[in-house]
């Protein structure tokens, strides 16, 4: 068991190339775990697999989060990403009676069928052990008019018809990242593996994916220890796919 408590520190600036680049140029000077780097705007914001993440200046919370988590393993790093999506979920379900939160793997975060919450976690490594770890959230707070191209945004506005405050939003998501951080560093894995689980979007339901060309209909089952995903497909074969090898079709 490792005791860890960190000392967030949170600073908000107007704008900035990228939260995420803030936060890296931190962890390459060597700085402590717990800088928060938020931002009103991010003139280069990014999202999982380059995409640009899309968001209006003032409305949203867009931040980053640098973290040491020298106690995991490499092999073990999705268990970050984990403990983050839940932490947002935690927050989100706060607000959101109504309607689901849910986990739609690996890390995006959904209100019913809609998605509200991106993440983006840059790690580097030494030898075997992770060394640092760049947290990138977007949360669309107040933005209730998105970009044609975007297939299904949502904002906590636009789901619960209440303005929140991203300086307020932003001080209770530390909370909820630190606690799910001390259950990572705690030991409690297997409560983090229950809940990540329970939380994914579309759990246990008969949906279409697809993969290299294919289109087929399948069933989450699992996910493996370094993030893999487990499908049982319509037909009774088990497929495994790494992030960025399968597609859900909404």
């Amino acid at each position: 068991m490792i005791d860890v408590s960190v000392d967030f520190q949170i600073e908000w600036h107007k704008r900035v190339s990228s939260t995420n680049d803030v936060c890296q140029q931190y962890a390459t000077k060597g700085a402590a775990e717990g800088i928060v780097v938020a931002a009103d705007f991010q003139e280069q914001g990014r999202g999982q697999r380059g995409n640009a993440w899309e968001s209006q200046e003032g409305q949203n919370l867009t931040f980053s989060v640098l973290l040491r988590p020298t106690f995991l393993l490499v092999t073990e790093q999705f268990y970050l990403s984990k403990a983050i999506s839940l932490a947002v979920s935690d927050w989100l379900i706060a607000y959101v009676t109504n309607k689901p939160v849910k986990i739609k793997w690996p890390n995006d975060i959904y209100i019913g069928d809609s998605k509200i919450c991106g993440i983006l976690i840059e790690n580097s490594f030494s030898s075997q052990y992770m060394e640092s770890s760049v947290v990138g959230v977007g949360i669309n707070l107040n933005q209730v008019s998105f970009p044609d191209d975007l297939p299904n945004p949502t904002s906590l506005l636009l789901e619960t018809g209440t303005r929140v405050d991203p300086r307020k939003a932003l001080a209770e998501l530390v909370n909820c990242i630190d606690g799910r951080y001390i259950q990572l560093t705690e030991g409690y894995r297997d409560n983090i593996d229950n809940d990540f689980f329970n939380a994914i979007y579309r759990k246990s339901q008969l949906c279409k994916y697809y993969s290299n060309g294919e289109e087929f209909y399948a069933t989450i089952i699992g996910v493996q220890p370094i993030g893999e995903l487990v499908l049982r497909t319509a037909e009774g074969a088990i497929r495994t796919f790494a992030f960025k090898e399968v597609t859900f079709v909404i």
